[in-house]
């Protein structure tokens, strides 16, 4: 699984960097360049908020947060998310007839990632830490360290594309409270591309895979974001997460689809 990974990891590489190139060769005369970064930087990011309420012959309420920010200086690049979902449904007792409110979904999560640009400016070491409790998961608890390097392959305007490869250490508490530690191969691509004036795609895949026969992690997120009025917009998001070894009969994939209010700032 390791050698796989790392062959996959170094084709997706050399395919992006010649997409980087060809990218390159052909953009428009007038596509002005990024502004300098000042000295503070410049602070960009998100919060994004989505329900789901449902009354009648089912009653549930949902609601899910989402926030990220992004703070570029000149030799440093931080970002931070924050997840988090709640979701809970009105049960009948099918003897008393009796409604009871049960928790269905409970998770929250944050993840921090520093990013020390190298002198080509594209090319950077990082730092990354992620926390996630799940409570109705394939685990209760993940937690990882990761540090290695990244490089830009293509950035033009909002629009980039981010490889990320280093060894990490990992630790997994299951609902049985079994823990599991060991260490991991981090590997990442992010990517940012305007589909148009008012809408954007991002992709994001996440793998943490196990060096010592441990649960290896991967994690996809697809997401479509549509402006409706100035800094309010639209976002369709599709998620997939694998864990190889997940315990006892529940199951290694997990997808998730919504959308969301967005507000940008």
């Amino acid at each position: 699984m390791h050698f796989f990974s790392t062959g996959i990891s170094l084709a997706l590489m050399l395919c992006l960097y010649g997409v980087q190139a060809a990218e390159t060769d052909n953009l428009p005369v007038s596509e002005e360049p990024l502004q300098p970064i000042g000295f503070f930087g410049t602070v960009t990011g998100d919060v994004e908020l989505g329900f789901l309420l449902t009354s009648g012959n089912t009653d549930s309420f949902a609601i899910r947060a989402n926030s990220e920010l992004v703070h570029d200086l000149q030799r440093f690049r931080n970002r931070y998310q924050l997840q988090s979902l709640l979701q809970k449904n009105n049960v009948v007792d099918s003897a008393s007839g009796d409604k009871s409110q049960v928790t269905t979904a409970s998770r929250y999560g944050f993840t921090g990632q520093s990013n020390y640009k190298l002198v080509s400016g594209n090319e950077s070491i990082f730092g990354r830490g992620a926390f996630l409790h799940d409570k109705f998961g394939a685990f209760r608890e993940q937690a990882s360290l990761a540090v290695g390097y990244g490089n830009r392959l293509y950035e033009q305007l909002t629009d980039y594309i981010d490889l990320e490869t280093g060894p990490g250490y990992a630790h997994q508490q299951t609902a049985a409270r079994e823990d599991r530690s060991g260490a991991i191969w981090f590997l990442a691509a992010n990517i940012n591309y305007a589909l148009y004036d008012t809408s954007s795609f991002r992709q994001t895949l996440e793998g943490a895979v196990s060096l010592n026969g441990q649960n290896t992690t991967l994690l996809s997120r697809s997401s479509i974001t549509a402006t409706i009025a100035d800094r309010l917009s639209m976002r369709l998001n599709f998620v997939v997460k694998y864990n190889s070894m997940p315990e006892g009969t529940l199951r290694s994939t997990d997808t998730e689809t919504s959308a969301s209010l967005v507000y940008t700032f």
